[in-house]
């Protein structure tokens, strides 16, 4: 008896955890601790589009507090996923402009989950590596980013909010509001969220529901 709930269990785990569906890695892609995201000028330049700096980006970043979300997001959706018996998590997903992530260059996207079960950082990367293949990637396309993630993902405990912040070419991870490390890359962002908003999901109604009235 034990075994099977142990065994539904980890299949519950399973189904709930972060995957990245990453269509290139860049030599420069690179994780660290690090708080510092300021820069000098008052524009930063993404490509051939300068996009201004506004006072979001000095107030991410360290802390992403409710405050600062709700004056400068737009909540697109939340949804609960709930395996068999147990609740998994509760996210939600917000841009700055309300409307679909990634939709604009200079857009500021915004994820979140509250987990409501203990999920151990080994089983976070296990389970996004078979979350990648579940998307029909090829190992070359993602086994670069799981070094990075290492690094920056905790043990979660029952609680616990896990966000991702992006904005064009950096992603930063917070771990109940403390900013715990990034990736600066142009890709990582979108094909992180892949998981859950691409429509080969493998959560769909999940999909619907966090993008609300966007789609």
């Amino acid at each position: 008896m034990l075994g099977r709930f142990n065994v539904v269990y980890r299949l519950a785990i399973f189904l709930c955890l972060f995957s990245v569906n990453a269509t290139e890695y860049e030599a420069g892609d690179s994780a660290f601790k690090s708080n510092n995201l300021s820069e000098p000028n008052n524009l930063r330049k993404i490509g051939q589009l300068n996009c201004p700096v506004t006072e979001l980006d000095a107030l991410i970043v360290s802390d992403l507090t409710e405050v600062i979300t709700q004056q400068h997001f737009t909540l697109l959706g939340k949804a609960k996923l709930s395996v068999l018996f147990w609740d998994i998590y509760e996210s939600s997903l917000l841009t700055t402009d309300g409307q679909v992530p990634f939709s604009n260059v200079c857009q500021h996207s915004l994820f979140e989950i509250q987990y409501l079960r203990d999920i151990s950082k080994q089983d976070l990367l296990d389970n996004t590596a078979a979350q990648w293949r579940h998307l029909s990637l090829n190992e070359n396309e993602y086994l670069t980013f799981l070094p990075l993630l290492e690094k920056i993902w905790l043990d979660i405990n029952a609680g616990d909010r896990l966000s991702m912040l992006n904005q064009k070419d950096k992603t930063l991870f917070y771990l109940n509001g403390k900013n715990i490390g990034e990736i600066q890359s142009l890709t990582f962002a979108e094909t992180f969220l892949d998981i859950w908003l691409d429509e080969n999901t493998s959560e769909p109604k999940l999909r619907l529901k966090l993008l609300g009235n966007s789609i």
